[in-house]
Formats: structure tokens, sequence, C-alpha cells
């Protein structure tokens, strides 16, 4: 019997969001959190109740403080590259107008709730959201108390990466007029 190793590819073949959408609509990703960032399906883990609070105080301060000209997409997907379909807990974008052919492949801003995701959210998914344009994306550690906010996208990086603690007011540069002290919501 031939071993993992004898028999794996040299490089993995990833897989582009045509073919994603297709596997989940025969049912393969029944059941389970998943992502498609660059080319490879990751499985999410379970949300645990510190994220899924997060996640709940958060929606309601950003849908109350958000002009209503802006969309506050919850956990809902961007197309952001061929091979990318990321579903960020909050990407703020233009008020969208009835149904639309596509995800969104950008946003003003994206904010994720990091407590065991925090590896993807600083590595590729930071990547992934420069390379899309997106001009300000903030990751809300959990565990450290502390944002990571990126600022000015350029070649595929944030050229400006700084932790900010819960009790500064952290104000966005990319959506006006949405300023936040996490202490006070979370």
């Amino acid at each position: 019997m031939l071993t993992a190793e004898q028999i794996a590819p040299k490089q993995a073949v990833p897989i582009l969001r045509t073919t994603y959408h297709q596997l989940g609509e025969l049912g393969v990703y029944a059941g389970r959190r998943v992502q498609l960032v660059y080319g490879t399906v990751i499985d999410m883990s379970p949300m645990g109740t510190p994220h899924a609070n997060a996640i709940r105080m958060l929606n309601r301060y950003f849908v109350t403080h958000t002009a209503p000209d802006l969309d506050v997409m919850v956990q809902l997907p961007i197309a952001a590259a061929d091979d990318s379909e990321p579903e960020p807990d909050f990407a703020f974008i233009p008020q969208l107008k009835g149904a639309t052919e596509d995800h969104p492949s950008t946003a003003l801003l994206v904010v994720e709730v990091a407590d065991s995701s925090l590896k993807l959210d600083l590595g590729p998914k930071s990547s992934l959201y420069a390379e899309c344009r997106v001009p300000e994306y903030w990751v809300v550690d959990l565990k450290a108390r502390s944002t990571v906010v990126h600022r000015v996208p350029r070649r595929g990086k944030y050229t400006s990466v700084r932790r900010v603690a819960w009790s500064a007011v952290l104000t966005s540069t990319a959506v006006a007029g949405l300023s936040i002290k996490l202490t006070d919501i979370l």
C-alpha cells in the first residue's frame, strides 16, 4: 500500500470559485463552515461563545452607527479573486440596490473577529484583502483584547499596520463617521 507521502503531488491544484460553487451545490460542504482562500477550501472552527457574542454586539453597533448609504454585510462572501471567496465577519460596502449578479469584489472596511483564526486573519486574509484593494482591515483579537488595524494597501500588502488597545477610540479612515471604543461594546 502506498503512503500519502509517496503519492502526494509536489504542488496542490487550487480550485476556482466556479468549482467551489459547483461542489457546494453537490453538497460536498453540507454541514460545514468553509471559505475559499487562495484556491484552498478552509474548514472554519465551530464558532465559540466569545466569538458569537462579539459578532452580535459589534453587529448592533455597526448597523446603528453606519451611514444609510452603506451596507454592513455580516459573514457574507466577497468575490475577492477567481480563487478566493472569504466570508469576513463584517464588510462595509456601498449600498446595493436589489439582486446582483455576483458578490461584491471589495469593501471599504473589513472586520474579522479572531479567536481561533488569528493566524489566518493576520496572514493570508490580510494579503487577500490588500490585493482586492480593501482600504482598511481590522482584526479584533479577542485573546489580546486589542485590534490590529491595517491601512494603505500596496502590492498585496498593507503598508500601515498597528495594534490598538480596546480602551482607545478607533476611528475608521474608510467609513465616514465610524468610531468605536471596544471596551464600551465588548
